[in-house]
């Protein structure tokens, strides 16, 4: 009977659509749904169930955590044909009302429960087969806290760059609103343009200002309806800024992957819906990454609404399933990708925690993956995922743990986090400072999108391993800093993307080799060779990666005149040290 169903539908929908495959799939998905409650193609998304949680239906937990009453989240299993997906779905007795097909995730409407009533009910759904997973619709309140409590300034910064008043550039002592790219050596990454590619980076915040100077063309959304719901706020406008504000604008700040188009979903709740749940995450970063994005940011946690040093047992253990199951959803179908978040800004109280606390990719640990009937290793979730902390500027190349940050064995990576000068909605001023985890994640997604720029043919986990170990430095555990829990306080990595792109090209290019020296001539300020100019630093050392070849290397200044050269003869794979020239 479904088979003559599905015949006549498909048949009605070619004969209305003719050619046009891209809205085919739209097609047959709403005629699907009408007459079978569900849709019929893996990329379907349906989420308007988010804005009709009222309070009502609203359970509490704990003071961290609470649930839908008459609403499940269920997982199923890969490899159910229509029918049979269809038949399980039936069998639940309740009515699908949203669904991410590409996760195999179903939203079901049932009966109202209370939280142990559902922690059964669904024991007893995934016992059904063809169920990999099967929860209650866990949500929060939406607060300030939601997101990280970033303290940032919105007074209107008087010193932007631009011609009239250029800034000054020194790596090995940063300082002023550009040291966060100084400490992450972001002109000498720069250097090798030449090799970018465009990129898709995904961006999951609060919304997005697109008439922004700085970020005007650089924004696109997975689909008109994401478009409609963006309203412009502070805090994404400033993420959006440090991945990707222009470089070539002569005004304002630099992002770090100028040649990133950002996909970006504004997360937060419509207006006067004041809850927010858990599987909005999931449906915003399927969007993104079916969309394109490579590299996806999420600035954002649940950790300053703990108010111990552990959040809930849901947050730890019951969520990171549905996630890592999302994560494992889209590998299977070929996508891939690195999650980057930030590990937290501490609890309720301020204080430091563990990052495994700040909910959702950062929740995801060896011992709580799952994949279900993926073929998708516990190593390959992990190696996707980066969890960051916020690093003070130490003066003169040193690097301290910012005292807010979340901490713990499971942040991989530190980045500049306090007063980063970036991009902030007109209605405040077009630019402000900003401190705290959510501005250290933007700096990791910049620099993993130059990587996987250099070569779209890096997999996630290549570009997580480039970014991780490619550093010379580290960001210290500051004796000023207050740990009152028990946790895991160690040194971290600190972000360099000089290094990180120049192992990119070394890994994709077999014929460079590297150079570097010190520059004894007076106000040196760039090398040229071989058609590209490579930065010298402001105690004449340089470094670069180029071809292997000979020629001339030409000394040039500020000012683009020639103070100087010196004759360059070296093979690839070697590492050629000049010493002083």
């Amino acid at each position: 009977m479904f088979s003559k169903i599905i015949a006549i539908i498909m048949s009605l929908v070619m004969s209305v659509s003719g050619t046009a495959f891209s809205l085919l799939g739209t097609a047959i998905d709403s005629i699907f749904e009408l007459v079978c409650g569900i849709p019929y193609t893996s990329s379907a998304l349906k989420d308007d169930f988010l804005n009709a949680i009222e309070v009502e239906n609203v359970g509490f937990i704990d003071s961290e955590t609470g649930y839908v009453k008459d609403t499940l989240a269920v997982f199923i299993d890969p490899d159910l044909s229509f029918y049979d997906r269809l038949d399980v779905l039936k069998s639940f007795g309740g009515t699908v009302i949203g669904w991410c097909a590409p996760a195999e995730l179903y939203i079901i409407k049932t009966f109202g429960m209370t939280h142990d009533e559902a922690l059964e009910r669904c024991e007893k759904i995934q016992a059904t087969e063809g169920v990999a997973l099967a929860m209650p619709l866990y949500l929060s309140k939406t607060e300030e806290q939601v997101t990280p409590d970033d303290p940032f300034d919105y007074e209107i910064a008087d010193d932007f760059i631009n011609t009239e008043n250029p800034i000054v550039w020194d790596e090995l002592n940063p300082g002023g609103r550009n040291w966060w790219l100084e400490a992450i050596h972001a002109r000498e990454a720069w250097d090798y343009e030449s090799y970018f590619q465009p990129v898709n980076i995904g961006v999951l915040d609060s919304g997005f200002d697109v008439t922004h100077p700085e970020l005007e063309g650089k924004i696109s959304f997975p689909n008109s309806k994401r478009a409609q719901k963006n309203r412009s706020s502070a805090h994404g406008c400033h993420v959006a800024g440090i991945i990707a504000a222009n470089r070539n604008n002569a005004t304002g700040i630099s992002g770090i992957c100028d040649n990133a188009n950002l996909i970006c979903v504004d997360w937060n709740p419509d207006l006067f819906q004041f809850w927010f749940t858990e599987i909005a995450i999931y449906f915003g970063f399927t969007e993104v990454v079916q969309a394109g994005a490579k590299v996806i940011n999420l600035s954002l946690g649940i950790s300053s609404s703990v108010t111990n040093d552990k959040a809930s047992y849901y947050d730890r253990r019951l969520k990171p399933m549905a996630t890592t199951l999302t994560m494992a959803s889209l590998l299977s179908k070929g996508y891939d990708f690195v999650v980057v978040q930030s590990a937290g800004n501490g609890n309720s109280l301020g204080l430091p925690i563990d990052s495994t606390n700040n909910g959702h990719f950062t929740a995801v640990t060896e011992n709580n993956v799952y994949t279900g009937k993926h073929d998708v290793s516990t190593e390959e979730i992990l190696g996707r995922i980066l969890s960051v902390s916020a690093a003070n500027n130490g003066m003169y190349g040193t690097y301290y743990l910012a005292g807010y940050s979340n901490v713990g064995k499971y942040v991989d990576i530190a980045a500049p986090g306090t007063d980063i000068f970036s991009c902030c909605d007109p209605w405040y001023g077009e630019y402000t400072y900003m401190s705290g985890t959510s501005m250290s994640a933007p700096c990791v997604t910049g620099v993993a999108g130059l990587i996987w720029s250099v070569n779209p043919d890096f997999t996630g986990i290549e570009v997580a391993d480039i970014l991780v170990n490619s550093t010379d430095t580290v960001a210290k555990i500051s004796e000023f800093n207050v740990y009152i829990y028990d946790l895991d306080v160690m040194e971290y990595p600190m972000l360099n993307a000089k290094l990180a792109v120049e192992e990119a090209i070394r890994r994709t290019d077999d014929t460079v080799g590297t150079i570097k020296g010190i520059v004894l001539a007076e106000g040196a300020d760039l090398i040229e060779f071989g058609g590209i100019s490579y930065t010298v630093l402001s105690d004449g050392s340089f470094s670069f990666v180029a071809p292997a070849g000979n020629g001339v290397a030409v000394i040039k200044n500020a000012s683009g005149e020639e103070i100087g050269s010196f004759e360059l003869d070296f093979t690839a794979g070697e590492t050629v040290d000049l010493g002083n020239i």
